[in-house]
């Protein structure tokens, strides 16, 4: 008798924290505002998308390296994700650009830090989410347009690992990406062991 009650039990668990997540994802999204946050060296621009029934394809985050920094040009994975590091100017051409790219953002004068994506957080949209020392900033796009939303984004990298991890990104989700090479950074693997 125990065990249909507990069946039941968490049935209704489940339906709650569904309701729940979609709760605060429509307060999440309901914004339509313009991107307004300015980048500096701490701001963080992480790309994430899980279509259903996929493997789990881990977050790409961009970082600022300094000039002369051994970390620029590097994109170590982690268990928050794949992060390439870039130039401040780089971030701040992709800010300019994500601004001026007809996405809607929910922003907040909440100072976040990344953290892993858990399973509650996931969605059937493309994340961007920016992190900054002034707050955060949140878009979910349609991921039938995932190309073409992020394709105009490559003119803001410059270097060229972080240009090819984010071309790579794109390629995982049947992108079309004229030139890419797969093979141009073979060590891309060896972090995923």
């Amino acid at each position: 008798m125990k065990v249909p009650y507990r069946i039941a039990r968490t049935c209704w668990a489940l339906v709650i924290a569904l309701i729940g997540t979609s709760l605060s994802f429509s307060q999440a999204t309901e914004g339509h505002d313009s991107l307004t946050l300015p980048a500096d060296k701490s701001t963080i621009v992480r790309f994430f998308y899980l279509p259903a029934e996929d493997y789990l394809h881990p977050a790409l985050i961009f970082r600022v390296a300094r000039e002369k920094d051994p970390q620029l040009n590097t994109a170590p994975i982690n268990r928050l994700g794949r992060t390439p590091y870039i130039s401040l100017a780089e971030m701040q051409d992709l800010l300019q650009r994500l601004a001026h790219s007809g996405l809607s953002w929910h922003e907040s004068r909440r100072v976040e830090v990344p953290g892993r994506i858990e399973p509650r957080e996931m969605t059937d949209k493309v994340e961007i989410k920016i992190f900054s020392s002034e707050g955060t900033a949140l878009t979910l796009s349609d991921p039938k347009k995932l190309c073409e939303t992020l394709a105009p984004l490559d003119a803001a990298l410059k270097q060229p690992r972080a240009l090819w991890e984010f071309q790579l990104f794109r390629v995982d989700y049947n992108c079309v990406v004229p030139g890419f090479d797969r093979n141009a950074f073979p060590e891309h693997e060896e972090g995923m062991r």
